[in-house]
């Protein structure tokens, strides 16, 4: 098993985690609090290609309508990619047939960035395999209108080895909305129905060598190169009210997100003494050159187009050192992050009379933005006695950031120190039982979009800007955990506290009568709750995964005399059945429902829908094929309802949610003893793997 980049590093517990990775099947582990892992290859739902998917077997992760990622609700969460972040700011371009896991990392240690006031999402890539030479090659095709492939050879040979893989996915969703909206202090009210085309196009390389120079010494390189493209034609049917007089206008918005992304590291490794002592060092990069050329119509006339180009960066340099102390382990580390992005906006109108188009000063900006990220923790764990293991860390980070503004005449610096402690207690109980307890620190720094201040145009009344102004929100973290292990049941609860500062947020206010969404710190934000994860195996051929999260929400903010408050509580449940009933077969079925989620300024209402798959590995395991329907009883939708100070809202929106897939996976020229191959199938069948 190849070691997995971790933190910026490469990852020295290898043993570790090899120990933690557990099913029904085989023996089991210690869950901490730490973390909860999917296995992608478990559930039938990443035949979809979605990395978002894949995620909502996790009952700590809720999606909304966007495609943002909530932990325990908290939507401002840090996404790496094998360890290192990435300048993607989704995770819809990342393909789900290259992903070997994914880690959900609700209370990280002092070896992670402190960035993620809700957590972080680790996408781990699939590496080389043990065997010689692997190859295989998967197709899924959603009727009519989704396809995804994959292939991916590996090859080891001597002291090298070489994982080549590519992606490709095509998609064409259609998604319709309903709106209707009052404005409180003026009285007038907007119906909007909305029908929108999404076609979605993506292409993905991947590269991944490691060289053993020596017993001793590792190198890795890791390559990673992405197209992804997509069209949102939306045609708005808009019915506007306002002091008894009534309008209607025909509005179009064709907007294409053009992308070209290219991450990799470089990492070297030295071993001491292996498995003891050890040095290593990793430089990474993630680059991203946008385009997004806009074009807005209005009774069949082009009245406005914009051009927008983004450049983020994000590039970091890291050594780490890990060395063994009186019965413990010491682990410490230096790390430098840059981010930068340059941003121009140009906003044109049409002027009817000359036939002329003029730039919009109002609706145009640019923005370049800089941060400097020096840190360093230290990091020591150790057995106490018999049935207590202790692991306490502290990480300090001093953040400077500087914005600069042509058109808003801004030159700004700002700086911020950080301190970041952790401490994470297991207490074995009995053989079955351990208690754990997980404290933490966070901060989540504004991101490009909520700093942006240029004008998005989401319709012809409601803009969309950032704040240039905002602070970082700053979250304490407390985790209280047990686990109950038996050979064919595992339980798991966690009870947390995540009380968060100068939390930020989208609010929305009124400027000469249209309503413009924007990013405030609030006061505070509060979520408390129990998660409980069930596993459950007593039949060979049968298997069962629960998962619920019951959470409360309070949020509270003040914003220019105006008071904004919410709170509610939330169940978010998820339920995997799996049954074996011939040799090589799999029948799946998940559930998910999630009850009304509580924001700032808006509610959703309840979400439930259901996924049905059967999967079938040929003679040999070479070859499998499955099919997929998800959402069985079309139920999925996006509901949200807004009743505050500014405005009142109801929002519906529905996309091609029940889609028929058919899949094909084969594997070719892999020489695995018939062992390792009974064990992965069994494996395979755990959809989430707790703890580390």
């Amino acid at each position: 098993m190849m070691a997995m980049t971790v933190h910026g590093q490469q990852d020295s517990t290898v043993i570790n985690l090899k120990n933690v990775v557990v099913t029904g099947k085989a023996g089991t582990k210690s869950v901490t609090t730490e973390r909860t892992r999917i296995n992608p290859s478990a559930t039938m739902s990443s035949a979809t290609g979605s990395v978002l998917e894949v995620l909502r077997s996790s009952s700590a992760v809720t999606i909304d309508g966007s495609g943002q990622v909530f932990i325990r609700g908290n939507g401002n969460v840090l996404i790496l990619v094998d360890g290192v972040p990435t300048t993607l700011d989704g995770l819809g371009s990342i393909p789900a047939a290259n992903v070997q896991s994914i880690d959900i990392v609700t209370s990280p240690d002092a070896k992670y960035d402190a960035e993620g006031s809700g957590g972080i999402i680790n996408i781990v890539s699939k590496k080389q395999t043990p065997e010689a030479f692997t190859a295989m090659a998967s197709a899924n095709y959603g009727i009519n209108n989704f396809m995804n492939g994959n292939v991916a050879m590996s090859y080891n040979f001597g002291r090298w080895g070489v994982r080549m893989n590519y992606n490709g996915k095509w998609e064409r969703d259609h998604v319709e909305s309903e709106l209707h909206r009052r404005i409180v202090q003026t009285g007038s009210t907007l119906d909007q129905l909305i029908d929108a085309t999404k076609k979605t196009t993506g292409q993905n390389l991947g590269l991944n060598v490691s060289y053993k120079a020596t017993k001793q010494d590792v190198l890795t390189l890791d390559v990673k190169a992405g197209f992804p493209r997509m069209n949102n034609l939306q045609t708005m049917h808009n019915h506007y009210g306002n002091a008894g007089m009534a309008s209607e206008k025909l509005r179009q918005t064709d907007i294409t997100f053009n992308r070209e992304m290219m991450e990799g590291s470089l990492g070297y490794r030295h071993l001491f003494e292996p498995g003891r002592r050890e040095v290593s060092i990793m430089a990474s990069l993630s680059a991203i050159n946008g385009h997004r050329p806009s074009y807005y119509h209005e009774a069949g006339q082009m009245v406005q187009r914009s051009e927008s180009g983004g450049h983020p960066r994000i590039a970091a340099l890291q050594l780490d050192y890990t060395a063994p102390l009186s019965r413990g382990k010491l682990e410490t580390g230096i790390k430098m992050t840059y981010r930068q992005n340059n941003i121009d906006h140009k906003m044109y109108e049409h002027d009817a009379a000359t036939d002329t188009w003029q730039l919009s000063v109002p609706l145009s900006n640019d923005l370049r933005h800089r941060e400097y990220i020096p840190a360093a923790y230290a990091m020591y764990s150790s057995k106490l006695t018999g049935q207590m293991t202790m692991k306490a860390g502290l990480r300090l980070e001093y953040s400077r950031v500087t914005l600069q503004s042509d058109k808003e005449r801004l030159d700004e610096a700002s700086n911020c120190y950080f301190v970041a402690p952790n401490l994470v207690l297991n207490y074995r109980v009995s053989a079955p039982w351990q208690l754990s307890l997980g404290l933490s620190r966070r901060i989540s720094r504004p991101t490009y979009p909520q700093l942006n201040p240029y004008i998005n145009l989401i319709d012809d009344q409601t803009y969309e800007t950032g704040n240039v102004h905002l602070k970082p929100e700053k979250a304490n973290k407390l985790d209280l955990g047990y686990t109950y292990t038996r050979q064919t049941l595992k339980v798991s609860g966690n009870a947390y506290l995540n009380y968060t500062q100068d939390y930020i947020n989208q609010i929305a206010y009124l400027d000469h009568n249209v309503l413009v969404m924007t990013y405030i710190n609030g006061d505070i934000d509060l979520k408390t709750g129990i998660e409980h994860n069930i596993r459950w195996s007593t039949l060979r051929w049968l298997g069962i995964d629960l998962g619920s999260n019951i959470f409360y929400t309070r949020s509270r903010a003040d914003w220019n005399g105006t008071a904004i408050r919410n709170q509610g509580w939330t169940t978010n449940t998820s339920a995997t059945l799996n049954i074996m009933p011939l040799r090589g077969m799999t029948v799946q079925a998940q559930y998910f429902v999630t009850t009304p989620q509580y924001f700032p300024q808006f509610t959703t209402k309840t979400i439930h829908y259901c996924n049905l798959g059967i999967r079938q590995q040929l003679p040999k395991a070479s070859l499998t094929l499955s099919a997929l329907i998800t959402d069985v009883f079309n139920t999925r939708r996006w509901d949200i309802s807004s009743d505050n100070p500014v405005y009142t809202l109801t929002n519906t929106s529905r996309n091609r949610s029940r889609v028929l897939w058919v899949g094909l996976t084969w594997n070719f020229h892999s020489y695995k003893p018939l062992g390792s191959q009974k064990k992965q199938q069994e494996e395979d069948r755990s959809v989430i793997r707790l703890g580390e």
